[in-house]
This record gives C-alpha cells, structure tokens and sequence, in this order.
C-alpha cells in the first residue's frame, strides 16, 4: 500500500502513513548496495509468508525511495552549479546568457526525466509516493463545493473517454460530504480521485502516466444550472503548478537573473526538505525490515501501535513533539473527510 511523504504545497517537509499503517520517520540513509545487502537477509524467520510478503513490500518502497534520492540529489548539484553561476554572472558587466541558458536548459531536460529516474515516486511537487505511483492533483473550472452544495438542485452526468457515464447529484440539501461522495463514486472507476485541499478546496488527482489522456477525456453534462445540458461539455482542467520549472527563468539582464536566483534558491531549499524526507523514509524502512526479520508481522504491528501510544503520551517535550509533528502534517478535518468519502 502506498506511502507518501514529502513536501506538500509550501510547506516544510511533510510525512504521512501508510494504509497498512507502515511508519514513515527517523533520518539515515546508506548506499543502494548496502540496501540490497540488507533486503536479501530480510525474510522473517518467524511468521511465514505473511510476514515475508510484507518485507517484501517495504523492499519495493525502499528501492523507489532509492532512486528518487539518487534524482533529488542529481538535481540538488545542477542546481547550486547553477546557483553559483548566477550569483557570479551578478557582479559582472556583461552576461554570460548562452551559458546560463545551456545550464538552464539541462535542468529542464532533468526536470522532464523526474518520473523515470525517481521511478515514477516523486510527482510535481516533489512528494514522495512509496508503494503507488505518483499522482497529479488538478482542478476543474466549474467544480467546487459551495456551488456543489448551494443553489437549485442539478444531476451532474460525468464521463470519461465515452466511458460509462455516472450521474451526481448537487443542489441545495447536498451535504459536502454527501457531494465528495458521489464525485469519488462517479470518477473513481477512472481513476480520478476527489480531494479536499487544507483550506476545505475542492480539487482532484490521477495518476501521472494518465494525466496526458484524462484532458479533454473528463466531460460533464448538466441541466443548465452549473453545466449546460445536452451534448457532453469536456471539463477545463487545470495542473498544480510544478515545484520547478526552468522555462520561467530569464537571464538577458541583470535584473532577470536576480529573480531567476531567487527561484533557484526556493528550489534548493524544497529539494532539500524533500531529501530529509527520503532519508527518514529510507531509515525507516530498513528499521522495520529488521524487526521483521526477527518477528513475525502481527507482533510487529502491535508493537509499533504501543510505541506510537507512548511517545504520544509522554509529557511535553520539544523532541517528542518534533518526532510526531512530521506524521501528522496534513491531517487536516478536510483531509479526514476525503478518506471516508472513498470508503
């Protein structure tokens, strides 16, 4: 089951569960070869299959944490290179802007090579996803919840490439809840995922791979009070603006290439906090790996629910805070209902 954690708008660095309940937190991190040392020893010597299926998936979530820190840091020394090229081109007279732009471009040739080379485990805004591909979140023109829960009540009929349609209904008497439901019911079988951000926002996912064939694919038929009725109308969607992207980055003139190191610095510090968070993914991964290789993955399960509680419990103390705050980040009411809605 996936895990996903990662920096998420913003934010600092931020870490979530795992369905299955699988921990994500500490900071360590050793080469792929010691990794794979340490995965060939990991079958349970007690618990059976059970066990060794679930060891089998943390191997899985530890490689793809692997590749997507081989990437962060590939980026991470293009972008200080490119850093100290135009902190050193701003104390010149003239510009070097044919070599700033082939620096530029070559991060932008790295940025389109991030869902291959982190395998497919860091999306856009450089979440990490362990266990599922990553996902893009986008929202639709037209689609929101207090239009979705207000005004003259309308069936909604979504379709998905001349797919089976499904009909939502919206309107006065609709409950958000109620609203995010039958929105995840309807577009579920796509794949397309409905969402509350932080601030209660209505928004959507799907995977990365299938983000490309999902525009102009999403159509919606109305009875003219949202949407006109009729002939299916193909929804506006609308990406979440990658964390990097060189293309906005100009270097004719001094000014440009302040803002541009302005940008690049941002980058740096949020590739930095998505670093922290493969580490402690990556820590913690192996931590459980051998625990279950010593137990079987019912008492590991129950023992980590008592470490959770105590640590929980325990009186306040800034480094006790400091290790839950990460787990929790995100956990938001509007988060809480987006999950039921999926049930």
């Amino acid at each position: 089951m996936p895990a996903t954690l990662g920096s998420i708008s913003h934010s600092p660095a931020d870490k979530r569960w795992s369905k299955d309940g699988a921990p994500i937190a500490a900071a360590a991190r050793n080469g792929v070869v010691a990794s794979r040392a340490a995965l060939a020893s990991a079958r349970p010597q007690t618990g059976g299959a059970s066990g060794w299926r679930y060891s089998t998936q943390l191997n899985e979530q530890l490689t793809s944490a692997q590749c997507a820190l081989d990437y962060v840091e590939d980026m991470l020394s293009q972008l200080q290179g490119f850093k100290d090229s135009l902190s050193q081109q701003l104390t010149q007279r003239r510009l070097d802007t044919e070599g700033l732009n082939a620096q530029r471009d070559a991060l932008g040739q790295a940025w389109q090579r991030r869902r291959n080379d982190s395998a497919g485990s860091l999306d856009s805004q450089l979440r990490l996803s362990l266990g599922a591909p990553a996902r893009q979140r986008f929202v639709a023109r037209g689609l929101d919840l207090d239009s979705l829960t207000s005004g003259a009540p309308e069936t909604l009929v979504f379709s998905v490439g001349g797919g089976a349609p499904a009909a939502v209904r919206v309107g006065e008497g609709i409950r958000r809840d109620e609203a995010l439901r039958g929105l995840n019911q309807a577009l579920g079988p796509a794949g397309v995922r409905c969402e509350l951000d932080d601030y209660g926002r209505l928004g959507f996912s799907c995977s990365e791979r299938d983000w490309d064939s999902l525009q102009g694919a999403l159509t919606v038929r109305g009875g003219g009070v949202r949407f006109p009725g009729g002939v299916p109308q193909p929804l506006a969607l609308e990406a979440e603006a990658p964390a990097i992207d060189a293309s906005r980055w100009r270097t004719d003139d001094h000014a440009q290439v302040r803002l541009a190191l302005q940008d690049v610095l941002r980058a740096i510090a949020r590739l930095q906090q998505t670093h922290s968070a493969i580490d402690g993914a990556i820590a913690e991964a192996r931590q459980s790996i051998s625990q279950l290789s010593r137990t079987d993955e019912q008492s590991w399960a129950s023992g980590f629910v008592s470490d959770f509680n105590a640590r929980l419990n325990q009186t306040a103390d800034f480094n006790h805070l400091q290790q839950l705050v990460p787990a929790l980040l995100g956990i938001s009411r509007y988060r809480v209902l987006a999950l039921l809605s999926l049930r």
